[in-house]
């Protein structure tokens, strides 16, 4: 098996014989089901997930409570969320790194 990446590479995934078996079984019975289209979009949705687990920290989607304290730091603060944020861990971090003391000193009511 293989993942095509462009025209010009691609990566061999590696599967050992039992597996490869499976794999072809599961094709098969798809197949001959008829929910093939179901099974390559069940597909399609591990491997996205599978790939964002092989990406840098940094570059991992931000996580849904980082988004939500970034949000509440934003707009109480009254400061812009770089889109950067929005997209990647790295950034996020940063961002939320940058401003928390100030969101902290805020809520306590300090300058």
């Amino acid at each position: 098996m293989r993942l095509v990446l462009d025209e010009e590479g691609d990566i061999p995934i590696p599967l050992d014989d039992p597996i490869q078996e499976a794999w072809i079984l599961q094709y098969g019975r798809a197949l001959h089901s008829g929910s093939i289209d179901s099974f390559r979009a069940r597909l399609a949705q591990c491997f996205a997930v599978s790939l964002t687990e092989c990406l840098d920290a940094d570059l991992k989607p931000p996580t849904p409570a980082q988004v939500q304290y970034a949000t509440d730091i934003a707009r109480q603060l009254g400061i812009p969320l770089p889109p950067g944020a929005l997209r990647f861990r790295g950034p996020m971090g940063e961002f939320i790194d940058r401003f928390a003391e100030a969101l902290r000193q805020k809520r306590r009511g300090q300058p």
